[in-house]
């Protein structure tokens, strides 16, 4: 039985925007190498909460079912990329998700019923905690991508891993359904759809591939 766990919650994007966040890990890597969450899938982190006991943590999990079924489904967007700089000159890059004010309440719903207080920028991560120098290799190849790809997320997913087994990879944990159907948000944008779609232009993405 493990003595501690770690969890990770977070938003599952439906198959093909796992699939095109896919391609632009592959790109990144062709140009600068391997590099940490290079084969990691697409997915928005909301709260990593390390060193948990099992038996407490998974009681207290089943617990927000009925907070999280109470929210709805919302319509996100992917519109473009951007970065993170970090300590050390590392600096993340991502795809990033679209801010509107029906979507900004929405996550701090989601916060609220997750007893989350720090700051939350949504994003899926393309490269993670890399140097310098490869930052700036690849950021002038994603900084000015016209990406924008819609997606509805349904429910949140917890994952789960041993906290002091150095190999363990995360395993499904549980789900949580958004249920509530009187209101979708972020439909306010749903008619423009897709304003750029994955085209010709995009088979490349980058020079090196």
């Amino acid at each position: 039985m493990r003595m501690y766990e770690d969890h990770l919650m977070l938003l599952s994007p439906p198959e093909i925007i796992r699939t095109e966040i896919a391609r632009y890990k592959k790109a990144s890597a062709k140009l600068i190498g391997d590099y940490q969450s290079m084969n990691s899938p697409a997915h928005i982190s909301i709260q990593h909460k390390e060193r948990q006991k099992p038996f407490t943590t998974d009681r207290s999990i089943e617990f927000l079912e009925t907070e999280l079924t109470s929210l709805p489904p919302v319509l996100l967007h992917i519109d473009g990329f951007g970065n993170f700089p970090y300590l050390h000159g590392k600096f993340t890059t991502y795809a990033n998700i679209r801010s509107t004010p029906a979507v900004d309440d929405w996550f701090n719903q989601l916060k609220k019923k997750l007893k989350i207080k720090k700051a939350l920028t949504p994003h899926i991560t393309i490269t993670r905690n890399i140097p310098e120098k490869d930052f700036n290799k690849l950021w002038p190849h994603l900084r000015h991508k016209k990406l924008v790809e819609p997606f509805w997320i349904n429910a949140l997913t917890v994952v789960k891993r041993d906290t002091f087994d150095p190999y363990a990879k995360w395993e499904f944990f549980k789900a949580f359904e958004f249920k509530n159907q009187q209101g979708f948000i972020g439909t306010e944008n749903i008619e423009g759809g897709r304003i750029e779609m994955v085209g010709q232009d995009q088979t490349s993405l980058f020079e090196t591939i």
